[in-house]
């Protein structure tokens, strides 16, 4: 025995020596309980079935965890016909002792005969359309579904005791105490079938009462009395008739006549509203199992349309995705331009203009062009931003790697192109080329100079005076600083040729931005798509000197 409290082992000490908890109670509880188990043993072992289940019951009461009065009492209701009960307490005693359980071998011998166990539920679902039909009054269908669940289970005892019942309404004794015997074979002690087996004697001795014969035959002693005389010869008693006649065939056609309209009425009032209701429900069974099979196809279908659509968009999506690899802006496309312009790189050194443009149609418009002025600064232009999950290592190396040298070149020969323009006096020339310079190199001091100087010379006094600044604020420690600052010291780009002074002051206050703004879109007018190159380079004319 082990404590109730903490499931140590019990001594024969008063207490629990692990956790010290009181358990006379206990024990007297669980002796208690082995006393009606040992009481539900003895009467199983006589077939008083009944009063196992209530001594066993009783134990189960006071210890739930006897797991040998749980497994008697499976073999009880098993035996009993009962055999969903059986399995439940099977079910429960394996919850409570997992090993070394006997109830295994119980559930196993079950559940290894589906044929049988198939039997038992159909003869449970009979019986419970036997007593539907019982209470509904139809009685002769009630019994004709009990012979068939004895059929079936013949140890099924609540189906003996009610077909008992049923004969015992329609006074039929006799087979009231037949089927009351059977069942008293399997259930010795049963109270209720002790009753029924009182009632159905008691309604033969009452119709045995009297002269001791038994209803039948005293109707025939008084048939014979009314229809024949009798008298004694001899020894002899002899009966003779009084009428000898026959009854005539009419009589004989009518009385079956009536016997069939009675037949007809019987069946039209009692089998036929139960045959249509069986037929009914079972209709509707059928119509249900149609509805549910439709309902889940249904189901079926909108699940398979919403894969499908969900293909169909994902379908989509992919040849969007291809699209942009294989499209005239797409992935491919962009290594080929990239590998034209590495083959002109190798083929034609010479050529970075045409390198140029064939780094710049890599991107297209989504090249981001150079800031020539922004803000109050001259801030240098950055590569564009390759992203490594679009672009491989190799493509970014690439191109990286030809941008920053081809891009450091184009500067220098359109810095050198737009000196020599403005040497010519070719001065727009001069201003395109040398924007294209500060798109490539917004760091380069010399190509601002430059770029200031030309538009001086163009008359565009605003514009450069405002480079002038520029280099003067932002690039201090340059060599053009100081020209830049003696040319604005000198006047030489506060006016412009037309003479309108109050025109350059409104325009020179300004905001940073708006000037900035004016030449960007001069900019994107007359230079190509601008390409990035490293914010190291600081002017070309140190690069050249490299």
């Amino acid at each position: 025995m082990r404590c109730f409290n903490c499931g140590c082992e019990l001594t024969r000490n008063d207490f629990c020596t692990n956790c010290g908890a009181d358990i006379n109670e206990y024990r007297r509880i669980v002796r208690l309980s082995n006393g009606y188990y040992n009481d539900g043993l003895m009467k199983a072992k006589v077939r008083d079935l009944s009063g196992a289940v209530v001594s066993l019951r009783a134990s189960l009461k006071l210890n739930r965890n006897n797991v040998d009065a749980r497994n008697l009492l499976g073999l009880v209701y098993f035996e009993m016909g009962e055999a969903v009960a059986a399995l439940s307490e099977w079910v429960v005693s394996k919850n409570i002792k997992p090993d070394k359980n006997i109830a295994d071998d119980f559930m196993e011998a079950v559940q290894s005969n589906p044929g049988r166990l198939t039997a038992i539920n159909q003869s449970i679902k009979k019986y419970n359309q036997a007593l539907l039909y019982a209470r509904q009054g139809s009685l002769d269908l009630a019994v004709i579904q009990l012979k068939k669940v004895l059929q079936v289970n013949p140890n099924l005892i609540v189906a003996y005791e009610l077909l008992g019942l049923l004969y015992l309404q329609s006074e039929e004794f006799n087979r009231a105490k037949r089927v009351l015997t059977l069942a008293s074979k399997i259930d010795r002690n049963n109270t209720r079938i002790l009753y029924y087996m009182r009632e159905a004697e008691e309604g033969l001795a009452l119709r045995y009462a009297g002269d001791g014969r038994s209803g039948r035959d005293r109707k025939k002693s008084a048939a014979t009395a009314s229809d024949s005389f009798q008298y004694t010869s001899g020894n002899e008693v002899i009966i003779q008739p009084i009428n000898n006649t026959e009854k005539k065939g009419m009589s004989s056609f009518i009385t079956m006549l009536i016997g069939l309209a009675v037949g007809c009425a019987l069946m039209f009032f009692l089998v036929l509203p139960a045959r249509i209701r069986s037929a009914s429900s079972d209709m509707n069974e059928q119509m249900q199992g149609i509805s549910d099979e439709l309902t889940a196809k249904n189901a079926d279908l909108e699940e398979k349309d919403k894969r499908i659509e969900a293909l169909q968009s994902e379908n989509e999506t992919v040849k969007g995705q291809l699209a942009e690899l294989t499209g005239s802006s797409g992935m491919v496309e962009r290594y080929d331009h990239l590998a034209d312009a590495a083959l002109n790189y190798i083929q034609h050194p010479d050529d970075v203009m045409g390198t140029e443009a064939m780094l710049e149609s890599i991107f297209g418009d989504s090249l981001p062009a150079g800031d020539i002025v922004s803000g109050n600064s001259i801030s240098a232009n950055t590569l564009p931003a390759l992203d490594p999950a679009i672009y491989s290592a190799s493509f970014r190396n690439l191109y990286e790697y030809l941008n920053n040298d081809v891009s450091y070149k184009a500067a220098s020969t359109y810095i050198d192109r737009g000196k020599e323009e403005l040497s010519d006096g070719q001065y727009q020339a001069a201003i395109g080329d040398l924007l294209k310079a500060t798109e490539i190199a917004p760091g380069s001091d010399e190509a601002w100079f430059y770029l200031a100087e030309s538009y001086r010379e163009s008359g565009d006094s605003v514009h450069a005076t405002q480079i002038y600044s520029r280099i003067v604020n932002d690039m201090p420690d340059s060599e053009y600083a100081d020209r830049a600052k003696k040319s604005l010291t000198n006047g030489a780009a506060t006016d412009n040729e037309t003479g309108d002074t109050a025109q350059t002051q409104q325009e020179e206050n300004n905001t940073d931005d708006d000037l900035a703004q004016a030449l960007a879109a001069q900019a994107l007018q007359q230079a190509m798509a601008g390409a990035a190159v490293p914010d190291n380079i600081e002017n070309t004319e140190g690069a050249a000197q490299q």
